[in-house]
């Protein structure tokens, strides 16, 4: 199970990347038509966007998947938290636009998040955490 839950996170990290990276590369595909559309993302949004803050939620859920990957019980916490901060979050951001590839990706990551949680909290490695604190 360890290697199941330690390959979850990695594949979950990778995922993220690539995620969070596309919409810097979007644009060497999609037709300028598309690209119009991709940039509504955020219409009636109640926070502003901020590049600042879209950079620091990777790098938190990197740091965070990295403390999980090391059975770290203050990063298992801290993933919940980042869960239902960003769930609390998506209701004041506005239209959400994506790519089809985007779309899917996102789906896959809350896939694998869903699994890591599962594995974290619900198996025999939960006791990890507990040991590592």
């Amino acid at each position: 199970m360890e290697r199941v839950f330690r390959s979850l996170i990695i594949v979950s990290m990778v995922l993220s990347i690539i995620f969070w990276s596309l919409p810097s590369i979007d644009f060497l595909w999609l037709t300028e038509d598309e690209m119009l559309l991709l940039d509504q993302g955020g219409l009636g949004a109640n926070l502003p966007y901020s590049e600042l803050w879209y950079c620091a939620s990777l790098v938190i859920w990197l740091v965070l998947s990295v403390g999980l990957y090391f059975y770290n019980k203050l990063a298992r916490v801290g993933f919940v938290l980042m869960y239902a901060l960003s769930f609390v979050l998506v209701f004041f951001n506005g239209v959400q636009v994506l790519t089809p590839l985007e779309g899917a990706l996102s789906t896959l990551i809350g896939l694998q998040d869903g699994a890591i949680l599962a594995v974290a909290y619900l198996t025999g490695l939960g006791a990890k955490f507990e040991q590592n604190s």
